[in-house]
């Protein structure tokens, strides 16, 4: 198919898409049962000319006519302030209070207010190089005009569905307040920024629609999270110091041992003063090292678009994981691919597991991963872990080259496969250790019946 003709098709769909969402607005299901029930009784009115059908017809056209002017007659100027809690997850309702402010000249009642999603529309290029999951089983018609894919991105876009709440009646400067809801659909970064006043004429035939005057407000969707009692891992810590007295900022240390003379590189918070008076040079309090764990968990972002829903999956057991360990004995490091090796630490006296959880929650497929970059980092910090998560989304040379490196290290592994619900599960070849395959859409049981590490 020539890139000519799909750029044509993405316009033609972007347009159609604008223009069909709009009228879907603006006309009741009323509406549109007048505006197909006028023109089909016209045409009844020319085969059989009867006085009932034409007053039929009249009052038909008349009813069209009086609702168009008055929805358009309709003016709103409301003020709105959200608010709204900072985090939400995936497939659980979101509450929310809306504070109101009619601002306009006329009292405003029998109104709606509804919180729209951000556009779900493709941008193009996603369009022209993306792929909808088995486009190529199609037809040659479907394959061609790419109607389908059309419709699968836009819902795979939209980041929640919300339903209109009527509004309390508001005098000119009245204030008031009212609750709204919806239910997210993918995790993310969503940006609260188009709450409509919804205004229907007396007849529920058309309605108008106004932009309420509004600040953007953020929410951030966290991954959908398995019920799971965690995984008890049995390797020993390795050199991670820690205990009651750790700080952020410096020294590692424990309970109180004795008093020694300084040594260069000594931290200065620890220098006994009493007895450095006594002694005449500098002396240190000396205490004891405590060890505490330190895990891994390597995501496998390396995705295609067509495995999106185990990519999904993916990102949900190992917010499952990250929610499960207790962080505050511990350290955890997320390492992935996006745009480079990174690595993200939570734990103990350096970050929040919230923190954590935004990560996963903006997390992208990665198209051209840096295999070599991940391979370094990981084995960089294998010495300082206690245990290591391992979560793939695939099985080839490179995953297996990764599992295979790190068994070497001597770090304990906990593999997880994520392979397709209806698929057969995946002949895993040149591994040197077992790994556990979850199918989509049972990761809760899949988790479950993990042995105990």
């Amino acid at each position: 198919m020539s890139d000519k003709l799909q750029r044509r098709l993405f316009h033609i769909y972007s347009v159609g898409s604008l223009l069909g969402f709009a009228t879907k607005q603006r006309v009741s299901s009323l509406g549109w049962l007048l505006l197909v029930g006028v023109p089909s009784v016209g045409f009844m009115c020319l085969i059989y000319p009867r006085d009932t059908l034409f007053r039929l017809f009249g009052i038909l056209a008349a009813l069209i006519i009086v609702a168009f002017f008055a929805a358009l007659s309709r003016r709103a100027k409301l003020r709105v302030n959200r608010h709204m809690p900072a985090y939400g997850t995936v497939g659980e309702t979101i509450e929310y209070t809306v504070e109101c402010a009619n601002s306009g000249r006329f009292t405003l009642a029998n109104y709606y207010l509804q919180d729209l999603a951000p556009d779900p529309r493709p941008s193009k290029p996603l369009f022209l190089n993306g792929r909808e999951p088995g486009e190529e089983l199609r037809n040659g018609f479907d394959r061609r005009y790419l109607a389908y894919r059309w419709m699968w991105m836009t819902r795979r876009r939209l980041l929640f569905k919300s339903k209109p709440m009527m509004g309390e009646t508001l005098a000119v400067g009245a204030k008031g307040t009212m609750r709204l809801q919806f239910s997210p659909l993918r995790r993310g970064v969503i940006q609260m920024e188009r709450m409509q006043v919804i205004l229907p004429d007396p007849m529920g035939v058309f309605q108008r629609v106004s932009r309420a005057e509004q600040e953007s407000d953020t929410l951030i969707v966290l991954p959908k999270r398995y019920a799971f009692d965690g995984v008890n891992f049995q390797g020993q810590s390795r050199n991670q110091l820690g205990g009651d007295s750790t700080s952020s900022l410096a020294g590692q240390s424990g309970e109180f041992v004795s008093l020694r003379e300084y040594r260069p590189g000594d931290p200065p918070k620890h220098i006994h003063w009493p007895s450095w008076g006594k002694a005449g040079k500098p002396i240190i309090k000396e205490y004891e090292d405590i060890f505490f764990p330190r895990y891994g968990l390597i995501l496998d972002t390396a995705v295609k678009a067509e495995q999106e829903d185990i990519f999904e999956e993916a990102i949900s057991i190992a917010a499952t994981f990250v929610c499960s360990l207790d962080t505050e004995q511990a350290l955890l490091d997320l390492m992935f691919v996006q745009q480079g090796a990174r690595v993200v630490t939570v734990g103990k006296n350096v970050e929040r597991v919230d923190k954590m959880l935004e990560v996963l929650a903006g997390l992208e497929m990665e198209s051209q991963p840096d295999w070599e970059a991940l391979r370094k980092m990981v084995l960089s910090h294998a010495d300082a872990l206690t245990t290591c998560i391992v979560v793939l989304c695939d099985w080839n040379d490179e995953r297996a080259h990764l599992v295979n490196r790190l068994a070497a290290s001597g770090v304990q592994l906990c593999v997880l496969l994520v392979i397709d619900g209806e698929n057969e599960p995946v002949l895993v070849e040149d591994s040197s250790v077992s790994i556990v395959q979850i199918k989509v859409g049972q990761a809760e049981a899949g988790l479950s019946a993990l042995a105990r590490f």
